[in-house]
């Protein structure tokens, strides 16, 4: 049986990250895990684009740390709405305050499982839905906390991560040997959690490793590939 609960509801907290400026940044230090470190569904490090603050500015600003396993969603584009679990880093970390910090109740939902809801085509729908802003779009913390998750019991939410992450593997084999791999992939996979999402929001039970599978021999579906940018 799936339940529906909102991000708020799967969530032990869910707040946003820090206000800082440049002037409180500093050479070295604390790390400031910024958006454009946050994409869909993996973390980006660039070495190059690294900013930090000082434990004296930690102290002062009140900021809140983040820890490895803690999901990172950016609440700007693009696409608002995307999501990373954040690895493990040299330094200690906290991050911006247009990223928003979600701790999962672990008793409830797999943060895998999250993660690749965060990724679907029915989350990005609601995304949009809510989305403010006229010269930049982005969402608020308190919308993104409305948005609503399908959650089927956790042994369900395993088995559906280890279909996902097979399927996964199956696609960058078949990707691997074709020329217009990047396209394709986006295509397949949004295909997928297309498939499983809605699944489990219509309350369809369990989808066999057969049916997500199936794709993988047959023709690309046809539509938009996923932008990680």
């Amino acid at each position: 049986m799936t339940n529906i609960f909102t991000i708020n509801e799967v969530c032990e907290s869910l707040e946003d990250g820090n206000w800082i400026e440049s002037k409180d940044q500093s050479k070295d230090g604390i790390r400031l895990i910024q958006t454009g470190n946050i994409k869909s569904g993996y973390f980006e490090d660039n070495p190059h684009k690294v900013r930090y603050i000082s434990e004296k500015t930690f102290n002062r600003l009140n900021c809140k740390e983040v820890f490895e396993g803690d999901i990172l969603i950016s609440r700007l584009p693009d696409p608002v709405g995307r999501g990373c679990i954040l690895p493990k880093l040299e330094n200690r970390s906290i991050t911006a305050v247009d990223c928003a910090i979600a701790k999962v109740k672990k008793n409830l939902i797999n943060d895998k499982y999250l993660l690749y809801f965060l990724q679907s085509p029915q989350y990005q729908f609601q995304v949009n839905q809510k989305v403010t802003g006229t010269t930049r779009s982005r969402i608020s913390r308190t919308n993104l906390g409305k948005i609503n998750v399908p959650v089927p019991s956790l042994q369900e939410q395993e088995k559906i991560v280890e279909r996902l992450d097979k399927v996964i593997e199956n696609i960058r084999n078949k990707v691997d040997k074709e020329s217009n791999s990047i396209e394709l992939y986006g295509k397949l996979y949004k295909s997928k959690l297309n498939q499983i999402f809605n699944n489990e929001f219509m309350g369809s039970g369990e989808t066999k490793l057969g049916e997500l599978s199936e794709i993988i021999s047959g023709q690309s579906p046809k539509g938009e590939f996923i932008n990680d940018s």
